[in-house]
């Protein structure tokens, strides 16, 4: 066994789960739907390949002297479960599928206790599975759960024919970038971030309810799909002003968020990879940090003054992207609130891990199944989907003890009005567009 200290970035989650820890663990799934002849036990060692390649997958947490410590457990590979569902009406199947995976990817998990890692197989008939791999959120992120995915596929190809998988060499581990990271000297970049965001307010939007003594972690999710014309839009001012779309997205929600809330100046987080060294882009961790952008409305600009403002913090934040934000709220000095998480409530993000469509690997046919939406420990979290040929999609996961549905519909079309008329009427100042009304 090998035993590490946590990383900036895990420390940072550590706290979060446990000081707001809610009904349901930040859980990552990779659910699919099998159609076709498959080979259990070539599957199961596919999955046992991947898990003992990753010393991500292999690691527990135990708790010395009240703080926690990483276990790297030797290669065992991992028990994949096989539920049978045969014997269940074929009308019912699906939906008790659905059941038992919410039931997997939405629990409170004891983080010194049980499996952090999980994986199950469930037979809808001879001919048609799903399969469900879960990863709680301290031992990866998003890129990670690509990663698992594309190593699966590869080890399961070389599973039936009897080979090897034709996979990445790992020449470091994330113990690796938790000893790497630590010693960085990072003051420049800290020291930039401090100056930033030193007297940053809290974004005070008004709530449908009061804001509980404890944040409860309860969420539902609001999709919102918006045109391919409006998408196009984006791109083409986007490219007017050598923004990013992301910009061009992020003022428009500044936008929004200064019409509901009265203030110039707050901050929005959002995520970002965080495997700044190449020899990390094949690892399975915890490298994803997030970034408080602190918005600048003041002074009533125009789109396009906001969009060089955004841009300017945005540029800005990336190269600095490899401070943990643990380590900034802790040399900010910013107090813990039980009702709140620091620096920002708001979240916004880019995704790219659109359900799978379906593919082919070898007879099988595979695709995504819905498992619903993840939890979330801030008020609000905005995630944009780019469907070029769709247009933009929205989804808008939010507390349930400060905000009801119908306020967040509300929220997601005049989120929609006002990157309208930015696009439209992007040197209009705010005042002259009533807050860019559509």
């Amino acid at each position: 066994m090998r035993h590490l200290p946590l990383s900036a970035l895990q420390q940072r989650f550590w706290y979060l789960c446990t000081a707001y820890p809610g009904d349901a663990s930040p859980i990552l799934v990779l659910n699919w739907r099998l159609r076709g002849p498959l080979d259990v036990a070539a599957w199961r060692a596919a999955v046992d390949t991947v898990v003992d390649r990753h010393e991500s997958l292999r690691t527990g947490f135990v708790l010395r002297d009240g703080e926690p410590v990483q276990v790297v457990m030797p290669p065992a590979g991992i028990d994949t479960e096989l539920v049978d569902l045969r014997e269940l009406p074929g009308g019912e199947r699906d939906a008790r599928a659905g059941e038992l995976l919410r039931a997997r990817t939405h629990r409170l998990l004891d983080l010194t206790a049980d499996p952090l890692v999980g994986s199950c197989l469930l037979r809808l008939d001879d001919d048609h599975h799903v399969f469900c791999f879960t990863m709680h959120h301290l031992l990866a992120d998003g890129a990670s759960l690509r990663i698992v995915g594309r190593e699966i596929r590869a080890a399961y190809l070389a599973a039936l024919d009897g080979t090897k998988p034709d996979l990445p060499e790992l020449t470091l581990q994330y113990g690796d970038f938790a000893q790497w990271q630590a010693a960085q000297d990072q003051a420049a970049d800290l020291a930039y971030w401090c100056e930033r965001l030193a007297g940053a307010p809290s974004l005070e939007l008004p709530t449908d309810s009061p804001r509980p003594a404890e944040k409860s972690a309860h969420s539902a999710e609001h999709i919102h799909q918006m045109g391919p014309d409006l998408a196009a839009q984006v791109i083409e001012l986007s490219r007017r002003t050598r923004c990013t779309p992301f910009m061009v997205l992020l003022a428009a929600l500044q936008v929004l968020l200064r019409e509901r809330s009265g203030q110039d100046g707050f901050c929005v987080g959002t995520p970002v990879a965080g495997r700044v060294r190449a020899e990390f882009e094949p690892v399975v961790g915890l490298f994803a940090n997030t970034l408080a952008l602190r918005a600048d409305l003041s002074g009533d600009p125009t789109f396009t003054d906001l969009l060089r403002r955004a841009r300017t913090g945005v540029i800005g934040g990336l190269q600095r992207q490899s401070v943990p934000l643990g380590k900034i709220i802790s040399t900010l000095g910013v107090p813990r609130d039980p009702g709140r998480t620091q620096l920002f409530d708001v979240v916004f993000s880019m995704r790219n891990d659109n359900p799978v469509l379906a593919s082919h690997l070898g007879p099988l046919e595979i695709e995504g199944f819905p498992h619903g939406h993840a939890k979330v420990l801030h008020d609000l979290v905005f995630d944009i989907w780019r469907l070029d040929e769709a247009g933009l999609r929205a989804g808008i996961r939010y507390d349930t003890a400060l905000f009801r549905p119908d306020t967040v519909a509300e929220l997601a079309e005049r989120y929609e009005q006002i990157l309208s008329a930015a696009v439209a009427r992007p040197g209009d100042r705010l005042s002259e567009t009533g807050a860019l009304r559509g």
